[in-house]
């Protein structure tokens, strides 16, 4: 694979505060998922004020938002770099992949159901962009096209490590949504005993 840029690297001060913001972004997300998913995060849950679990509940709703939008991304590149193992296997026409690859994504193979929520809107301060930052370091989206040039070793090494993101990822995103469903029932009964009003349940 081609090389990568090192750390800070870019045009001047545009490509250095542009690196520093993808860092900021991917340590923000760091940072929130260790908060988030420590053991005791949930402790004296029944406790805490109902401004609080809202509170709760919205920072895991967004942290499951980002971490759903990098499960998807990291799902795309894997898909891609079947099809090419797929293409491999079968010693199809190159040029018919080539063509083939951007629809590829849209189209991937079935995945196993998940949660079916739909995810809430990240926070305007937070670039998309700079949170594929460690998917980007395997496979970002300018070297794609290489995928068809590279031997079955190369394919199934970035497969691999695409897989291992992913599973990591899910595996967050997993525990982020068993947060909001513990914080969502709290909030429920808070309702159900009148503390809180068919408003506050909704919000």
């Amino acid at each position: 694979m081609a090389g990568r840029p090192g750390p800070l690297s870019g045009v001047g001060g545009a490509g250095i505060a542009m690196e520093r913001s993808t860092l900021a972004v991917m340590a923000w997300l760091e940072t929130q998922l260790e908060r988030l998913l420590a053991i005791d995060y949930l402790d004296g849950l029944p406790e805490r004020s109902l401004e609080d679990v809202r509170a709760m509940r919205a920072e895991c709703q967004e942290a499951e938002t980002a971490v759903s939008y990098l499960r998807r991304m990291a799902q795309g590149r894997l898909d891609l770099v079947h099809a090419c193992l797929d293409h491999h296997d079968e010693g199809g026409d190159l040029d018919s992949l080539v063509e083939r690859l951007p629809s590829i994504i849209g189209s991937g193979p079935a995945r196993p159901q998940g949660y079916g929520r739909l995810p809430s809107q990240m926070s305007p301060d937070l670039d998309r962009d700079d949170l594929t930052e460690e998917l980007d370091a395997v496979l970002d989206a300018d070297h794609t096209a290489t995928l068809t040039t590279m031997t079955e070793a190369e394919l199934r090494t970035v497969g691999e490590q695409l897989t291992a993101i992913e599973q990591r990822i899910s595996d967050q995103r997993r525990a982020l949504h068993e947060r909001i469903d513990t914080l969502q029932a709290e909030i429920v009964s808070r309702y159900k005993t009148g503390e809180a009003s068919v408003d506050g349940l909704l919000a």
